[in-house]
């Protein structure tokens, strides 16, 4: 994973956290569950809550001719969004969903 130092976007509030290596050793489901665990106040949050990962690795890696842009999902206060760069970002929601 190479991470920012949890840089701006350029669009709205979004925050990057971390870029995913799609052609690295770590999974997508690590990271993304490493950036789960900073933006959420439990203990151990648990990735299931928030998102199906399997379908979001299969959304966002070609398959069946399938391929989405982004995938978006709420984490308690934050909106969280995966983009196909491997880009993960967040931004704060008003009011949790």
């Amino acid at each position: 994973m190479s991470e920012s130092a949890a840089t701006p976007s350029l669009s709205q509030n979004w925050e990057t956290l971390a870029v995913h290596d799609w052609d690295g050793d770590t999974e997508l489901i690590v990271e993304l569950a490493e950036v789960l665990e900073e933006l959420s106040t439990d203990d151990v949050p648990v990735l299931d809550e928030y998102v199906d990962a399997e379908s979001l690795c299969n959304g966002l890696q070609a398959v069946a001719g399938r391929q989405f842009t982004e995938v978006r999902f709420s984490v308690e206060t934050h909106e969280v969004r995966i983009r196909q760069s491997g880009a993960i970002e967040a931004q704060r929601q008003l009011r949790p969903e």
